[in-house]
């Protein structure tokens, strides 16, 4: 995902994003929308770093294409909602959110890569 906020991209792969986009929604309007780094300022790959830096700017839902279980974990734990099925801008993703059309997933629903 890039930092081009609603026109973004959408990552398939939840810790890999480069950027999330955050998109604060009231009533199914869009009232803001900025982009943050999905950088830790860990040297070496944390899966629990994601969530940090979504808890601290007040994210309760992640919109997803594939996560995996820890991951998944340390969002829960955070009381941070996952919705799966996502695809296409991040403006489609927020769509669909509105509509209802994504499903939220618990640790049943994560993705089944080797590298997790």
């Amino acid at each position: 995902m890039s930092d081009s906020g609603l026109e973004s991209d959408v990552c398939y792969h939840y810790g890999s994003c480069e950027y999330f986009t955050i998109v604060d929604v009231s009533n199914k309007d869009i009232e803001n929308v900025k982009a943050i780094s999905n950088l830790s300022t860990e040297s070496e790959h944390n899966c629990a770093a994601p969530s940090i830096i979504l808890k601290s700017n007040n994210v309760d839902a992640v919109l997803v294409a594939g996560i995996g279980g820890r991951p998944l974990m340390s969002l829960a734990e955070k009381n941070i909602k996952v919705f799966a099925g996502i695809t296409g801008k991040v403006s489609n993703a927020v769509e669909d959110y509105n509509n209802g059309l994504l499903r939220e997933i618990s640790m049943n629903g994560t993705c089944s890569c080797s590298h997790h």
